[in-house]
C-alpha cells in the first residue's frame, strides 16, 4: 500500500511540474509583445508585459551557509 501512495505522489508531483513548465513556455512566448486587431472597421491594440519583481540593477547573490 506505501508503494501505491508514494506512485501516487510522484505522478501528480510530475503533472503539476509539466503544467507549470507549459504555462512558463507559453509566458515567456507572449511576453512584450503587441497584440492588434481590427473588426469591422474598429481597431483594438492590446500590449502584454510581465516584468519581474526584483528591482534593475540589484545584485543577486547565492546565499553562502556557514
Amino acid at each position: 500500500m506505501g508503494d501505491s501512495i508514494t506512485t501516487q505522489i510522484g505522478s501528480y508531483a510530475g503533472y503539476i511540474s509539466l503544467v507549470m513548465m507549459i504555462i512558463g513556455s507559453v509566458i515567456a512566448g507572449i511576453n512584450h509583445r503587441r497584440i492588434r486587431s481590427e473588426c469591422c472597421g474598429r481597431q483594438a491594440s492590446v500590449s502584454l508585459d510581465i516584468d519581474t519583481t526584483s528591482p534593475k540593477g540589484a545584485e543577486q547573490k547565492p546565499a553562502v551557509a556557514v
